[in-house]
């Protein structure tokens, strides 16, 4: 043997070499590499359960922001038209309140030229029974001129 080397224990340690890898490949690596592939693929799963529900809650959000859009837009539409009728109900009290305004002041312009006719006739009245005394009472008084006296008296009043 060259260099005392032998090769009989160099075999009988590769073989131990072997045995024990195989023994450690079967008893550990492929144990742990399968659980390792397991827990992978669990992963993997898990990754596409949760895009699947990401991409499900960004459809879902978007169609809720869609339905909220519509939402906020027919409220606005609502709003206007409300905005609306809320003016013409507005206009519609105002042409209401003119109008009876109106007939208040024309029904108090009736009634003041009325009060005015009955003080015109009222006065006239007054005054033909002041006239038919004041010549009754010139005439006790004993005036021969009583109706010239009278007609002389309304002519400078009625003159000026």
């Amino acid at each position: 043997m060259p260099l005392n080397i032998d090769f009989q224990q160099i075999l009988l340690h590769m073989l131990n070499f072997v045995i024990l890898f195989a023994a450690l490949y079967f008893l550990l690596y492929s144990p742990v590499k399968k659980y390792i592939a397991a827990r992978e693929e669990e992963y993997k799963k898990a990754s596409e359960e949760a895009k699947r529900k990401l991409s499900e809650a960004d459809a879902a959000m978007s169609s809720l922001n869609d339905d909220l859009s519509k939402k906020e837009e027919e409220a606005k539409a609502e709003r206007l038209e409300l905005a609306h009728k809320a003016q013409e109900a507005y206009n519609r009290r105002i042409s209401e309140a003119e109008t009876e305004a109106r007939a208040i002041v024309e029904h108090a312009r009736a009634e003041a030229e009325e009060i005015r006719r009955k003080a015109i006739t009222d006065s006239r009245d007054d005054i033909s029974e002041l006239t038919v005394k004041s010549v009754e009472n010139a005439a006790m008084a004993g005036g021969e001129d009583v109706f010239e006296t009278f007609l002389a008296a309304v002519g400078k009043g009625g003159g000026e």
